[in-house]
């Protein structure tokens, strides 16, 4: 009989046993692909009422994470998410964009159109399969949501390890999983021109210069408009002070560039900040490698050791008898 399980065992071995992905366990894909998709950038430059020109540029090598939320004056369970982010985040170089609801939305004054528009075209499919299926009920706009380099979601308060600091701590030391060349760089500058109804006109240029083996990636630019605090008591989850709060998103080019190079300018009104005077604009990049597929091991490392330990379990074994 153990023999015959023994070559049962064996042949179930050799059999393809679809992997458990940790994303299973720990974290939503936030772009449903089969291949490599995500988020770089993450260089600002602030659009003060005194600021008339100014440019930023950093190496791939030197940019920082990027974390993109979704939330809610009115959501209770965002500020405990945020909470938890801010804890994970520490003192690291971390970009933040919060974008608020704005569609059918009543209660929230922050957001808009193009910040809508953004999130259900990156990350909406993401958000309808997210594993946390009672709470997202399909929807493309779930309160609070988190994205991790474009790459890794985490939707409502359920944790996947022992607290969502560490699920957040987790995503970002992971990084970003992009396929460029580390002495690559992006630029951005914005130069004020005149006024248009009292409000800036600013010309702001970017660009990049990135390097990919294959040379078969597709590269797609955004402009964030983000107020770093804003002001507004009347939010039912009594937060008060929202910070970085994402006002409007311009996409630089609606169809995906594979050029190596760019450097392309645009003429822009910034929205007018909630109060204060310290609105930013970000340029951000998301990508997508066209040759690099996700991995998809056909048999995880533990199935084999498992069924390798349930095989020696199986060897017969010689018995010492004692006749005393």
């Amino acid at each position: 009989m153990s023999k015959i399980a023994a070559v049962v065992l064996t042949v179930v071995i050799f059999l393809p046993i679809p992997a458990s992905s940790a994303s299973d366990t720990l974290w939503d894909e936030a772009r449903i692909s089969p291949i490599s998709e995500g988020t770089i950038g993450g260089i600002s430059i602030d659009l003060t009422n005194t600021s008339t020109q100014s440019s930023e540029s950093s190496q791939i090598s030197e940019l920082p994470s990027l974390v993109e939320v979704y939330t809610a004056t009115w959501c209770t369970n965002c500020v405990k998410t945020e909470k938890a982010l801010d804890e994970a985040i520490g003192d690291s170089d971390v970009t933040r964009i919060h974008y608020h609801r704005f569609w059918f939305e009543t209660l929230d004054p922050f957001g808009s159109n193009s910040t809508d528009e953004r999130w259900v075209e990156v990350y909406g499919r993401g958000s309808t399969l997210s594993s946390e299926t009672s709470y997202s009920s399909g929807m493309e706009r779930i309160a609070p949501s988190n994205v991790f380099d474009g790459e890794r979601m985490y939707t409502g308060i359920s944790t996947n390890s022992n607290s969502l600091e560490t699920d957040y701590s987790t995503a970002l030391s992971l990084g970003s999983s992009h396929p460029f060349s580390q002495n690559g760089s992006l630029t951005l500058e914005a130069e004020r021109t005149s006024l248009a109804n009292e409000s800036p006109v600013y010309n702001v240029s970017w660009g990049y210069d990135l390097w990919w083996p294959d040379g078969t990636c597709n590269v797609v630019g955004w402009l964030l408009f983000v107020e770093e605090t804003a002001y507004f008591p009347e939010g039912s989850n009594g937060k008060d002070n929202y910070s970085h709060v994402l006002h409007k998103a311009v996409k630089l080019n609606s169809e995906a560039y594979q050029n190596f190079s760019i450097k392309e300018s645009i003429e822009v009104i910034p929205p007018t900040p909630w109060d204060g005077d310290d609105m930013s604009v970000i340029l951000i990049l998301d990508w997508s490698s066209l040759q690099e597929e996700k991995s998809n091991s056909s048999l995880p490392a533990p199935a084999v050791s498992a069924l390798c330990l349930m095989l020696a379990a199986l060897v017969p074994r010689r018995h010492k008898y004692s006749f005393e």
